[in-house]
């Protein structure tokens, strides 16, 4: 029995030591010394086209008082611009496939002509390309909306035709 406390002792101390010495933060190197001041490079003359252009900088020669400050060239006369062409229409292919689009993911729950169901409200409002294609994409844009989001089941030229078509006022 006595073997089995000096076993202990023994092993206890050497933990303890393992943990202090694990613990203890190693000494730093030491720092490197700053080179004596001779092998310090002595500054030059300064030379080369920067020197030579900063002498005097801040004055003007008599050449420069004298001389008539330049007159500017008169401006040119405004360019005549034409106005942009207003924006074609969806294509009556964009037209007839996003119908098809509507009927098939839209009109159960819009009804067949947009005019709203119990479940789905009427496609009236007017609203523009970038709002509708929100709408369909991300579904629910305010907290009292139902509405799914239809992204990720459409192609992008589905999309595209069918906000196309929703904002032509789903026409027939």
């Amino acid at each position: 029995m006595r073997t089995d406390v000096k076993l202990r002792t023994v092993f206890l101390t050497t933990a303890a030591f393992a943990l202090a010495t694990a613990c203890t933060p190693a000494a730093e190197p030491p720092a490197a010394e700053a080179p004596p001041a001779a092998e310090i490079a002595e500054p030059t003359s300064p030379s080369g086209p920067a020197a030579e252009n900063t002498t005097d900088s801040l004055t003007s020669t008599p050449a420069d008082v004298a001389a008539p400050a330049a007159t500017p060239a008169p401006a040119a006369p405004p360019a005549v611009t034409t106005p942009p062409a207003p924006a074609a229409g969806p294509t009556a292919a964009e037209l007839a496939n996003g119908r098809s689009t509507y009927v098939q993911t839209c009109a159960m729950c819009h009804g067949p002509a947009g005019a709203g169901t119990p479940m789905g409200v009427a496609l009236t409002a007017g609203l523009d390309y970038a709002a509708i294609r929100e709408k369909v994409t991300k579904g629910k844009v305010a907290a009292t909306d139902t509405m799914p989001p239809m992204g990720a089941m459409l192609s992008e030229d589905q999309l595209d035709d069918l906000t196309k078509f929703v904002e032509a006022g789903l026409p027939l």
